[in-house]
């Protein structure tokens, strides 16, 4: 049964960070530097596209986040107006759930890098992970249900900060999901021998 991403609460977001985390280790931990840049066709991802684009999306979507909770930042017209919001966020977590068919365009801002991608990447996303499960633990002090953020991606859309956080554990578990079909394409190169690792 598709998870509800749409009812998370701050502390289940917290613990999704750290079950990506895991997941993200188990699944493409051993990947080699070929494996994680191999790509199915030349308008298809790499793995390692797939967890550099959540990075820099990721990025953003804290940063946006930062600026609502920052009690010296002044509200946008769009932050004030009530419905709207409300929309938004639960259209857009639908949208990204694992399960949804529709394709999007990523934003230039989260654009991944088109060369070859640094091995590490993994390791470096895990890590990120568990620093954004730091940082949501941090926002339990904050009504986040009912402060209001601007999209980093579209100035008109905004959502509530709880509208964020799950928003973007939602859009992870997508494009988790897009990598490991990846390595499941026929094609896909094989693992090395044991000590062969690159």
């Amino acid at each position: 049964m598709a998870r509800d991403y749409t009812t998370l609460s701050l502390a289940d977001v917290g613990a999704e960070f750290s079950a990506v985390a895991r997941d993200t280790q188990s699944v493409f931990g051993l990947l080699d530097r070929e494996q994680l840049n191999w790509r199915p066709a030349a308008t298809s991802w790499s793995v390692a596209q797939c967890f550099d684009h959540l990075l820099n999306a990721n990025r953003e979507m804290f940063q946006a986040i930062d600026a609502a909770t920052d009690d010296a930042c002044r509200p946008t017209v769009w932050q004030r107006l009530p419905v709207l919001p409300r929309v938004f966020g639960w259209m857009l977590i639908r949208l990204q759930m694992p399960e949804a068919k529709r394709k999007f365009t990523a934003p230039r801002k989260a654009d991944p890098a088109s060369s070859a991608i640094d091995q590490r990447i993994i390791e470096r996303f895990v890590a990120y992970q568990h620093e954004a499960a730091a940082r949501v633990r941090s926002l339990a002090g904050h009504d986040v249900a009912r402060i209001i953020m601007v999209s980093p991606f579209a100035s008109f859309v905004t959502y509530s900060v709880l509208d964020g956080c799950r928003l973007i554990v939602t859009h992870e578990r997508r494009h988790f999901e897009q990598a490991r079909r990846v390595t499941q394409v026929p094609g896909f190169p094989s693992s090395p021998l044991p000590g062969m690792r690159t």
